[in-house]
C-alpha cells in the first residue's frame, strides 16, 4: 500500500463521510490517508488506544487487487505477532456491504509523549518524524535500527511475505522499538515466474535498508 499522509486529523473519512464502526473499537480520528484508504486512531472497548486501517473497495479498479490487499493482512496476521520488529496485528476484518476491510494494530507513539497518548493531538512517531527532529541521527542509533529491521525483513521473507515500500515514513515506533509499519505483502510465491520476481524484491528490499541507513545518518530523509 502506499505511503499515508498525515493530516492535521479529522472525525471524517473518504468523502467526508464517518465509516461503519469497527466491532469493539470506536474510531476517534483519523490519522492518516492514501490512494486505498485511512488510518484511524481507535480506543478499544478496554480502553487501549490503536490504530485502525480501513480498505475501501470503491478506491481500486478490480476486485482481485482488492481481495489480494485483504488476503496479504489475513496472512501477515499471525506472523506479525512473531517478531518483535512488526507491527502486530490484533484484528483483521470486512464488511462487504459497506465496500471495505479493515485491520486493528498496535499504535505508534506519539511524536512528543510516547505512549501517553492525548487522541485530540497525537501525531504518529516515525523515522521521518525523527530525522525531521532532530536533523540527522548517530550512526550507532541508524545502524541498530537498522539491524532491527533486517530482521523484521529476514522474519517476512522466511514466510514468503514482502514488504514492497521501505521508507522512513512507513517506520514507526512502538515503546521506542523500530517496526515496520503500512504493510504491502505479496503471497503465493510458489511458481518459477513469482519465485524470481520475490528473489529480486528481497534483493531490493536490502538495497532500501542500505539507503535508509545512509539517509538517516545524513539526514536526508525525504519520504
Amino acid at each position: 500500500m502506499p505511503e499515508l499522509n498525515v493530516p492535521s486529523g479529522s472525525e471524517a473519512g473518504l468523502d467526508g463521510a464517518h465509516p461503519s464502526e469497527i466491532p469493539g473499537h470506536k474510531l476517534l480520528r483519523c490519522i492518516g490517508r492514501g490512494s486505498y484508504g485511512e488510518v484511524w486512531l481507535a480506543q478499544s472497548a478496554a480502553g487501549e488506544y490503536r490504530a485502525a486501517k480501513i480498505v475501501y473497495r470503491k478506491t481500486f479498479e478490480r476486485d482481485r487487487p482488492f481481495q489480494r490487499e485483504f488476503e496479504g493482512i489475513q496472512k501477515f496476521e499471525p506472523v506479525s505477532r512473531a517478531s518483535p520488529s512488526q507491527v502486530s496485528i490484533l484484528q483483521v476484518g470486512r464488511d462487504d456491504a459497506a465496500g471495505f476491510f479493515y485491520y486493528v494494530m498496535e499504535l505508534a507513539d506519539d511524536q512528543r509523549s510516547g505512549r501517553q497518548i492525548d487522541p485530540a493531538t497525537y501525531k504518529p512517531r516515525t523515522l521521518r518524524s525523527e530525522v525531521a527532529a532532530t536533523g540527522r541521527l548517530p550512526y550507532d542509533r541508524a545502524l541498530d535500527i537498522s539491524l532491527s529491521l533486517a530482521k523484521a525483513l529476514q522474519h517476512l521473507h522466511a514466510h514468503d511475505l514482502i514488504h514492497r515500500d521501505i521508507k522512513p515514513s512507513n517506520i514507526i515506533f512502538v515503546d521506542g522499538v523500530p517496526k515496520l509499519a503500512d504493510i504491502g505483502l505479496v503471497t503465493d510465491v510458489g511458481a518459477s515466474m513469482q519465485r524470481r520476481v520475490y528473489g529480486l524484491s528481497q534483493a531490493l528490499s536490502a538495497v532500501n535498508l542500505l539507503i535508509l541507513l545512509q539517509s538517516s545518518v545524513l539526514g536526508h530523509c525525504t519520504r
